[in-house]
């Protein structure tokens, strides 16, 4: 009897334990850097609404709480409940903003969470990107938003400041530079890169204007210069491209406009510099074109014409690319998600090139870029993919 009250308690105190450590507040991030999963963000939306109710002096609670709240409204939980979440500490973003205007008015972190929720409404975004600014300037938080601010206004002066502030604040991981590094180093003069996610595009800015890396090419961001007129026109402008018009649609309206689509402008219009997209990017963005598409690495090239696209991989993987920060990391990040994700691109490109040293006799070369995959593969959870296409 002792012996089962024993075990109970013991039972009992490791769920208490184990509860109580599921609620500990910690700091969240955008799923840019971070991603959990949904039971993760409800846990920590309840431990940071907790700490507010006791009276926390600590502002960034409420970052963490409108944070998570976030992620979930946008990313997991709408997927799954809809609108039937329930707590005080799942009310809607709108609700945890009015809370926050009473509670922490005129701060920074106020204005950073309405410049948060004014990201999907541009005309009120700016004004508290700005007000921000002014409380807390370069702060790292702040500082995506900054580049944007500063690029649609075509501001190069505090755009390269804030780049240069971005890259000494050690806040985008290394491996993310270095990937970015490893795709613009591979790119041909005066190339054309088009990105579409957020980890293709900032640490790419970032490094074009604090190192002055590969400024001959052109980093544009497709789905901004989709909806956005204006940085559109100034990009299209100061690269000499002609401009267009994006004509306004119905929703519901599924049928492909080319005359109203940024990529097809830029195939044929463009013909004096090389287009390259992104592998980070959604395979449907440039499904029209997939005939003519060659990969070339972390890239695709749009090419007219055939081209022998291994001996270009061959090239960029021996010769350019700076590789051994997959082989081992020496540190933890908090974004080891979004480095991870990252990293697993590069699996397939390895795929490619040790079919060609197999089918060119260089085995062991074949076998070093396998052994290479396999690591960023165990690394990043998908163990499965390559076993799948290297061993089957």
């Amino acid at each position: 009897m002792k012996t089962s009250m024993k075990l109970i308690l013991g039972l009992l105190f490791t769920a208490l334990s184990l509860q109580s450590f599921a609620q500990k507040p910690e700091p969240v991030y955008s799923v840019q850097r971070q991603m959990h999963n949904s039971e993760w963000y409800k846990q920590q939306a309840k431990a940071w609404k907790q700490e507010i109710d006791k009276g926390t002096k600590d502002k960034m609670a409420w970052v963490y709480w409108f944070v998570a709240k976030r992620n979930i409204e946008r990313y997991i939980l709408h997927k799954v409940y809809g609108d039937k979440m329930e707590g005080n500490y799942l009310i809607s973003c709108d609700e945890i903003v009015k809370l926050a205007e009473k509670a922490i008015p005129n701060s920074f972190e106020l204005y950073y969470i309405k410049a948060t929720v004014g990201s999907d409404k541009s005309e009120t975004m700016d004004e508290y990107v700005m007000k921000a600014q002014a409380l807390s300037p370069y702060n790292q938080l702040l500082l995506p938003f900054l580049i944007d601010y500063y690029l649609f206004r075509n501001d190069k002066t505090n755009l390269e400041l804030t780049c240069k502030k971005w890259f000494e604040s050690n806040e985008i991981p290394q491996e993310l530079l270095i990937t970015a590094y490893n795709n613009l180093i591979s790119l041909e003069p005066n190339a054309i890169l088009i990105v579409n996610g957020y980890n293709d595009k900032y640490p790419s800015w970032v490094l074009q204007n604090s190192q002055n890396l590969r400024p001959d090419v052109l980093v544009l961001h497709l789905s901004t210069a989709q909806s956005n007129d204006t940085y559109r026109e100034n990009v299209f402008k100061e690269n000499g491209i002609s401009q267009m018009v994006i004509k306004k649609r119905n929703p519901n309206d599924t049928i492909y406009d080319p005359e109203s689509d940024v990529l097809n402008h830029l195939i044929t219009k463009v013909k004096n510099r090389p287009i390259y997209f992104s592998t980070y990017s959604d395979f449907q963005l440039y499904r029209d074109f997939k005939d003519k598409m060659y990969f070339v690495g972390l890239s695709l090239k749009y090419s007219e014409q055939p081209f022998d696209n291994i001996a270009v991989i061959r090239n960029n993987v021996e010769n350019k690319y700076m590789l051994d920060f997959l082989k081992h990391s020496f540190y933890y990040s908090y974004a080891q998600g979004a480095i991870n994700d990252m990293n697993n691109r590069y699996i397939p490109v390895f795929l490619k090139l040790s079919e060609h040293y197999q089918a060119s006799g260089e085995t062991k070369k074949a076998q070093e870029i396998k052994e290479l995959a396999k690591t960023i593969a165990e690394t990043g959870g998908k163990s499965k993919y390559w076993t799948q296409y290297f061993e089957k």
